[in-house]
């Protein structure tokens, strides 16, 4: 469960920090006020990528925490595997550095932002009204099946065998492939690899080669282009150097008049000093160079030895070059026991394909008991949301090859309206109508992941009246097993809440900034009417909102 956000300069809020409670916490305030940027800084600490332009001071670093309670998750293998400290009150913490660096926490150890998403993704679900595509995917739907099924055991045994199966498999493909080549010559793959073995292979040798070369064959040009170079700057009379000195000296007479003749005069040192460092350098360029014919003949032979190793190889980089080596050291020494190690291969391999077939067929008779539940509960709920014609089809057919999953496919299709046939949900279901199937299958979900916290953005856009009301009652439910977060419009949402936030903006100094209270009873009861009526509120929007608080 999220316990507290704590957010320092992120976006339009200067310091925040928020205390959430079990149960249904609703997130009201005005459109603008802030609320997408609180679910922000929340996305920013269980690992969305980082935008520099979100920090509001930008000499100043941003810090995001998020404290969660996780006593009852059983994380405990997943902080002992990424070696972490486990604590049960746990906290996430992200840094956003004005360098546009980003460091991310667990517990004050530093992580990969890849290990922080792994851990948040077992601890909260952000799902807005623009994020249901979902839904639309297989794996999700079959996984509906496994959760109601009971599954979660049976697969865990599958795939451990699937795993198996899937080296064996690739074992035995890679032993046919060497012994469908034994035919070869041997002695000549053995020459290949003594070839390519003798050439001393460097990955980034042509490179060096080509630079060298070409400054050995343009020796002549550089020192003579050095050489006038170093007479432009050091020559005794009319040497940029000398002339330099002179108008230092000059320009030093007066420079006891003012403070900008003195800066000039720094000026004129520093680039003094500058030049008279570029000078040596060019000697020291003209001492180091020097021609040697017997040089560039062996790199140009290393270079032709090299290109005709590519051309041989059809190959573009000394890196294949040096795959095409091992590959040839690993054909030259493996033929001789290939035939019994494919036979060895097969037997395991079909003693794993009859173990995933068991596997396979309990899976199934699970995924199959279970679409009358998922499908009753699915339909149910979307009645109550006033989608009381839906029709959901399951279907479950099986594959032909072994997959991550099993070997079915799922199928949901689906109609929200009377005398329409049911289609694959993503050519089925419009914009409002996904929002209230992806809460009705939330709710499913809700009694059996276990899944401790949910924050639902504003997924009842479209909706009113009746239907909205329902909504909220769906999401009171849904929090009996879950701390469930909701940012809404809704009057007849938010008064469905156990606890109630409201996110308002203010200007303190000319400075705009967003800031949340927790409201009391009598604040609710406001706030709500005000969501009835607007910035008037009436007596009637006051016996309305009691009324809402009430059912």
């Amino acid at each position: 469960m999220l316990k507290t956000l704590r957010v320092n300069n992120f976006a339009i809020i200067d310091q925040l920090e928020i205390d959430f409670q079990p149960g249904m916490t609703t997130i009201t305030g005005e459109t603008g006020a802030g609320k997408s940027i609180l679910l922000g800084a929340l996305k920013l600490v269980l690992g969305e990528r980082a935008d520099l332009k979100a920090l509001k001071n930008s000499d100043e670093k941003c810090i995001i925490e998020a404290v969660f309670d996780i006593t009852d998750l059983g994380l405990q293998d997943f902080f002992e595997e990424h070696d972490l400290d486990y604590e049960d009150e746990s906290i996430l913490r992200r840094e956003l550095l004005p360098s546009g660096k980003s460091r991310a926490f667990i517990n004050d150890t530093p992580v990969k932002i890849t290990d922080l998403l792994l851990l948040s993704e077992q601890l909260i679900d952000i799902h807005s009204q623009f994020n249901t595509p979902k839904i639309f995917e297989h794996d999700f739907q079959l996984s509906m099946l496994d959760i109601y099924g009971e599954n979660k055991d049976l697969l865990k045994k599958y795939r451990k065998s699937y795993h198996e199966y899937v080296a064996i498999k690739k074992k035995i493909k890679e032993a046919q492939y060497s012994l469908e080549n034994q035919t070869q010559d041997l002695d000549y793959k053995l020459h290949l690899w003594e070839e390519l073995s003798n050439a001393n292979l460097r990955e980034d040798e042509l490179e060096f080669l080509e630079t060298e070369i070409k400054a050995l064959s343009n020796v002549e040009e550089i020192l003579a282009t050095l050489g006038e170079a170093y007479q432009f700057l050091d020559h005794p009379e009319m040497g940029i150097v000398s002339q330099l000195n002179e108008a230092s000296n000059k320009l030093n007479k007066i420079t006891g008049f003012s403070q900008d003749l003195e800066d000039l005069y720094e000026r004129m040192i520093s680039s003094k000093i500058e030049l008279d460092d570029i000078a040596s350098e060019l000697q020291m360029k003209i001492d180091a160079t020097e021609l040697n014919p017997e040089k560039l003949m062996e790199l140009n032979e290393r270079f032709d030895l090299l290109h005709r190793l590519l051309r041989k190889h059809n190959v573009n980089t000394i890196a294949e070059l040096i795959v095409v080596r091992d590959q040839l050291e690993t054909q030259t020494s493996g033929f001789d026991n290939l035939s019994d190690l494919i036979i060895q291969l097969t037997k395991q391999l079909n003693v794993v394909t009859d173990e995933l077939e068991k596997y396979v067929v309990r899976i199934r008779k699970n995924r199959f008991s279970s679409i009358d539940t998922i499908r009753e509960n699915i339909l149910s709920t979307l009645a109550q949301l006033g989608m009381e014609n839906s029709q959901l089809i399951i279907q479950l057919e099986e594959t032909p090859e072994f997959n991550l999953h099993g070997k079915d496919q799922v199928h949901f299709l689906f109609s929200a309206n009377k005398g329409m046939e049911p289609r694959v949900f993503e050519k089925s279901v419009s914009g409002g109508e996904r929002s209230r199937l992806m809460l009705a299958i939330k709710k499913l979900l809700a009694t059996h992941t276990h899944l401790p916290t949910l924050i639902l953005d504003e997924i009842d856009t479209g909706i009113s009246g009746k239907v909205a009301n329902e909504t909220g009652k769906v999401m009171q439910t849904m929090a009996d097993n879950m701390q469930l977060l909701v940012i809404t419009h809704l009057p007849q949402v938010a008064s469905k809440g156990n606890h109630q936030l409201k996110v308002y903006k203010e200007v303190v100094n000319d400075n705009t900034k967003t800031n949340v209270i927790q409201l009391t009873e009598n604040q609710r009861l406001e706030e709500i009417a005000q969501m009835i009526s607007g910035s008037d509120i009436t007596d009637a929007a006051i016996d309305q909102a009691k009324k809402l608080m009430s059912l």
